[in-house]
Order: structure tokens, then C-alpha cells, then sequence
């Protein structure tokens, strides 16, 4: 009895060590889309305790329904924020733009903003 009570107490605290990092994933908690011209600032908010291990990992832009551009990244800038800038040539007034960040452990928010 206490060989498989010690198996059951191993076999538990190895699956606490490898489903760590996803049980304390945080998704995206915003996003600030700026539109000038036909660039799309975005800025991505995403509170991490290591931009190394967890970060947002894609940002697509849509516009008026359309994938337009996809950027990815290995890590975050800083424990607070992605950032990132999109030239889109085709952008014109009225146009819908739609961004998903992805986070690369759990997670996305997507946000919608009408060019100017």
C-alpha cells in the first residue's frame, strides 16, 4: 500500500512541475490600436513574469475582414507590453482594422478600430 501511495504523490507533483507554466499564463488584457496615415500602431498589454518564456507570440492585422499582415514574436519587449507598427498602403478612411494577439501559452483578445 504505501509503494502505490508514494507512486500516486510522484506521479502528482510531476504533473504540478509540467503544467506549471500553463496553470500561470495570463491572455492579453488589451489592446491600443493607433491609426496615422497608413501605419496601425498596436500595443499590445500582457503583464509577464519572464517576456522570455511567455510573451505574445503573433499579432495579426485584418482590414475590412481581410488578413492583411502577421508579425511574430520570441519574446515580449518588457514584462508589460508588446509593441508593434504595421505599414498598410492599401488603408483608407473608414476602413475596419481588426487586431488578434495571440499569447504563446493561453490565450488571445482581438480589437477593433475604424481608420480615421
Amino acid at each position: 500500500m504505501n509503494s502505490w501511495r508514494n507512486k500516486f504523490y510522484l506521479l502528482f507533483l510531476f504533473s504540478l512541475i509540467v503544467n506549471a507554466p500553463v496553470t500561470f499564463a495570463t491572455s492579453p488584457r488589451d489592446i491600443e490600436i493607433k491609426i496615422i496615415g497608413t501605419k496601425v500602431y498596436v500595443k499590445v498589454y500582457h503583464h509577464v513574469i519572464n517576456p522570455r518564456q511567455h510573451y505574445i507570440k503573433f499579432i495579426y492585422v485584418y482590414v475590412n475582414g481581410r488578413w492583411r499582415v502577421k508579425q511574430r514574436f520570441f519574446y515580449q519587449q518588457n514584462p508589460e507590453y508588446q509593441e508593434a507598427v504595421f505599414n498598410i498602403p492599401s488603408l483608407h478612411r473608414g476602413d475596419e482594422v481588426l487586431v488578434i494577439a495571440y499569447c504563446n501559452l493561453h490565450g488571445k483578445l482581438d480589437k477593433m478600430a475604424i481608420t480615421p
